[in-house]
């Protein structure tokens, strides 16, 4: 049976080694402890606990600001304050930071294990009905979409299929990755207030309301994370940023599109591992073949080709077919894009993404189509 690792944290060190003491129970294991500090929450989450015990004298305050932080950051951490005396005013708050248990001190060993079980009990239900919930209700499908060379219409691309999915009734997010030269905002017509540099910086990214607060909202229904309004801010936002907005946000879209930009950095790493599908975008030139035929080698060896889609975008009739590509790529194309410059830009200039400006044009059916595809055949191929 695995014991329930137990950690403490607080800033009486006498208290913290009788609570320690206390810790005689065959079924409990002490972890470890940290100061109640800044340092306290990046030490837990290295620790792991499955209960932690903050140990509170008149820092309430400090106590309950750092329970909420472990709610969040470490889902299935149940948190227990042992106080010396408790501020019955403060129960309200207590609650609302997710604190399982308030005990006071003295303590007996026997009470003690007994709280601590039952609260990891309880966290642990929890997670698991939560987990029920989440997989009856919300099947999130992570979406990154890479192209092997600049201006080939990756964009385009991810800014219809989230608009054609969410006119199929999808909640829908894209969070805009290119962090140098971002402009999905642009194809919205939307200027933001806030940016994912913002967010980053404000070590706001596992919290969901805050990056509600911070998204764009298109009428369409799609949510966007913009990306930074200048190159320079691109240095705020890290993988881990990256990776904890997707952990956060699973929970409440349907789909959540990342656009990137067309170069092997962490941070596109980082959407391939957590995607359940990567479409790779390409078009008929010579230099883009050989960039996309390098990226598939390259997405073999990261073991990320399985989930990986091409997409041929700006389809024409010209001297390399789409016959000769599949040749070429060893790869069988289901989805393509046609051809239409007037439309697409006529699009783009007005701030409308195609699908909404002309929706009944080739190219506005083509995207309908691969938003069809990704519903109705890639989302049961990653249920």
């Amino acid at each position: 049976m695995e014991k329930i690792k137990v950690m403490i944290v607080g800033n009486n060190d006498n208290r913290i080694y009788e609570i320690k003491s206390l810790l005689r129970n065959d079924t409990l294991a002490f972890i470890g402890f940290s100061k109640l500090d800044e340092n306290a929450l990046e030490k837990s989450i290295s620790l792991k606990p499955h209960v932690m015990i903050i140990q509170c004298e008149n820092d309430y305050k400090a106590a309950i600001n750092l329970a909420e932080k472990i709610y969040i950051k470490i889902p299935g951490c149940a948190v227990i304050l042992l106080c010396d005396s408790f501020d019955v005013s403060m129960i309200e708050k207590v609650m609302l930071a997710g604190i399982r248990k308030v005990l006071q001190f003295p303590i007996d060993t026997e009470t003690l294990a007994e709280n601590i079980e039952l609260a990891h009990y309880m966290e642990k239900s929890r997670m698991e009905n939560s987990d029920i919930a989440a997989s009856n209700n919300m099947q999130s499908r992570i979406i990154t979409v890479f192209g092997a060379k600049g201006g080939i219409g990756r964009t385009t691309l991810t800014v219809n299929l989230a608009v054609s999915l969410a006119k199929m009734g999808k909640k829908v997010a894209i969070i805009d990755a290119d962090l140098q030269f971002g402009d999905v905002n642009v194809y919205f017509d939307i200027d933001p207030k806030d940016t994912i540099s913002e967010l980053s910086q404000g070590n706001d990214a596992g919290d969901i309301d805050a990056i509600k607060r911070m998204m764009a909202l298109h009428f369409s229904g799609v949510s966007i994370i913009c990306a930074p309004k200048s190159p320079e801010y691109a240095e705020y936002v890290t993988p881990k940023n990256i990776e904890t907005m997707i952990s956060t946000m699973r929970p409440f879209y349907d789909y959540i599109l990342i656009d990137t930009a067309p170069v092997f950095s962490d941070i596109t790493m980082t959407a391939f591992e957590n995607s359940n599908l990567i479409l790779l975008i390409s078009v008929q030139d010579i230099s883009t073949l050989r960039n996309t035929k390098i990226t598939l080698n390259i997405l073999e060896s990261l073991q990320q080709k399985e989930k990986t889609e091409l997409v041929i975008n700006r389809l024409t009739k010209g001297l390399i077919s789409l016959k000769d590509m599949q040749r070429v790529l060893n790869e069988s194309v289901k989805n393509t894009i046609t051809f239409d410059f007037k439309t697409a830009t006529t699009a783009h200039n007005k701030g409308i993404p195609i699908v909404l400006d002309a929706p009944k044009s080739e190219v506005g059916k083509d995207l309908k189509k691969l938003a069809n595809y990704v519903v109705n055949t890639i989302d049961h191929r990653v249920s």
